[in-house]
């Protein structure tokens, strides 16, 4: 397949590395890969196995995809000829609202005022791009959900990732009479570096022996980058936003504990007091307070590094272009169908009716379709196929069950009565509830005896012995409602499960929200003293004690 991006520069900036990351491994998979740049002259700091051209040449070759991540290079993509056109959003530019000129506010009227582009003319290409009927990849889940949420825009996840083989912990040896923090330094107004340089002003007062170090602008060859990560005491990183944050994602591979704003850009991987301490961006004493906490806390210093270390490795740019693969051929599959295109001239508009009629449905108990148009579908191949995915979630329900003490159970959001009725045939006294109308329906059909009723939690008074939520919060606007809520509605163990977070596969349009183990645990944390997370590549199981 002849793939081929179109990129502004192949300079150290702007997003460039995940591309070539991108077209190195499409290139190794078999692919006629080639990047389109200003002067089609070669990448100087990162090897790169495609081919290279300007961009006066991407009218003279045939594309099957045909993908760009910057604005100003939509009048391009445009004129050129290709079987799929793509524009990869790689950030979304949200900061600076108060540097804005009227202007920009009033051509931005239809997307978000928030958004921010140095030009009038970006942004008008900003905005033709998104509403363009081009396919939409989003970099980072944050990304994904923006668009969703605030513009209306379907898009398909294709996660950022790190290369292990530039960046790992290296071997290197320390000053031990220094302190060292390391920082990009990039001197750009919204990565921050003038809130890091104030925050280290006060932290020196405190601690003398810290030594501020950066990178940016220094030309560190990529085989020597890991050897300055791993030089670092701790990592830190002030960007006011960022779509996929590179430097900070190449710390914790490096095995570097993080100390970084709480932006999108690393919602993906930093999560506070799991895998990075999380400060508000331009809050140099938050900061300063934080990078104090990290000298003085060899223990959470040590629980950021490992825990984050673990989970950036999973980001892997093989994976990554494979799912560029699934989504390129489940695109070309669809066009040979013709298609009914609805133009969207107001997205907030339209995204406040269709949140409307959501909330509607779920009142009449006919929140989502899944029961009625595919009827008892647990009951059947889901369930039945022995070595399948939901036979082996709900053997570890039952078998886990069947060690406790039999008494009542509360299953809540039940669906079409599976679990209840094989949690009954083991002795439990069950009942199962749901806002869907046909689930409990099909729930009564499937099993008469059964003891099932539509019904909403927080109509639930009386404590059972014993609560059920089995993929039900990653359902939810509002789960901390619901988990204040349950609190009181068990005697002695609550398991609440949820499907593991999976960065290379499309967000079921069913969730409105998916967890990590890292953001399942602190949200549990909230109101839960006494709670154990057991996982798999799949799910998350949490048990509950009372108490």
């Amino acid at each position: 397949m002849k793939i081929s991006f179109v990129e502004p520069h192949l300079k150290i900036y702007g997003g460039v590395r995940r591309i070539i990351e991108l077209a190195n491994q499409l290139t190794e998979r078999g692919h006629d890969v080639t990047i389109f740049h200003s002067d089609g002259g070669p990448c100087q700091w990162m090897k790169c196995k495609c081919n290279i051209k300007s961009h006066d040449e991407v009218f003279n070759k045939g594309h099957d995809v045909l993908v760009y991540n910057s604005s100003v290079l939509y009048p391009t993509i445009k004129k050129a000829k290709a079987r799929i056109k793509i524009y990869y959003v790689l950030d979304l530019y949200i900061y600076g609202l108060d540097e804005e000129s009227s202007l920009r506010k009033e051509l931005l009227k239809g997307i978000n005022p928030n958004i921010y582009l140095p030009y009038p003319k970006d942004i008008l290409l900003f905005k033709e791009s998104l509403m363009s009927p081009f396919l939409k990849l989003s970099n980072s889940t944050w990304i994904y959900y923006w668009l969703k949420e605030k513009m209306n825009i379907d898009s398909k996840l294709l996660i950022g990732g790190i290369n292990t083989h530039i960046f790992y912990p290296a071997k290197v040896e320390k000053n031990p009479n220094e302190i060292r923090i390391l920082c990009p330094g990039d001197p750009r107004k919204r990565k921050g570096t003038k809130t890091i340089l104030e925050a280290i002003g006060i932290v020196k007062r405190e601690e003398p022996k810290i030594v501020l170090d950066t990178y940016h602008g220094k030309g560190i060859p990529q085989e020597k980058i890991a050897e300055k990560y791993s030089s670092a005491d701790i990592f830190v990183e002030g960007s006011w936003q960022a779509g996929w944050n590179n430097p900070v994602a190449e710390a914790m591979a490096c095995k570097v504990p993080v100390i970084c704003t709480d932006i999108g850009g690393v919602k993906d991987f930093a999560f506070h007091e799991k895998t990075a301490l999380l400060v508000p961006p331009k809050n140099a004493q938050a900061m300063a307070l934080a990078i104090l906490r990290l000298i003085k806390d060899e223990k959470l210093k040590e629980t950021l590094r490992e825990n984050a270390y673990r989970h950036i490795r999973q980001f892997e740019w093989d994976k990554s272009a494979e799912r560029f693969e699934e989504i390129i051929n489940s695109e070309l599959s669809k066009r040979f169908i013709p298609k009914v295109h609805i133009a969207v001239r107001n997205p907030r508009k339209a995204l406040k009716h269709g949140k409307t009629v959501l909330q509607r449905a779920l009142r009449r108990g006919k929140g989502f379709d899944k029961y009625r148009k595919y009827g008892a579908y647990h009951w059947g191949s889901y369930y039945k196929n022995p070595l399948g995915l939901y036979k082996i979630y709900v053997n570890y329900i039952l078998d886990n069950f069947k060690e406790k003490p039999k008494g009542s159970l509360l299953d809540v959001g039940c669906g079409d009565g599976l679990i209840s009725y094989l949690l009954a045939e083991n002795g439990f006294k069950v009942k199962g509830i749901d806002i869907e109308a046909e689930a409990i329906r099909l729930a009564q059909e499937k099993n008469p005896l059964g003891d099932f009723e539509v019904k909403d939690i927080f109509e639930v008074g009386d404590p059972f012995n014993y609560l059920l939520a089995s993929e039900v919060i990653e359902h939810l606007p509002n789960p901390d409602e619901f988990l204040q809520k349950i609190k009181c509605l068990f005697r002695k163990e609550a398991l609440i499960t949820t499907p593991n977070k999976n960065y290379y596969k499309q967000p079921d349009p069913y969730h409105l929200r998916e967890y990590t183990i890292y953001e399942f645990e602190s949200l549990l944390e909230k109101h839960f003293r006494r709670f154990q997370i057991q996982f798999n590549k799949n799910n998350l199981y949490a048990w509950i004690k009372k108490g």
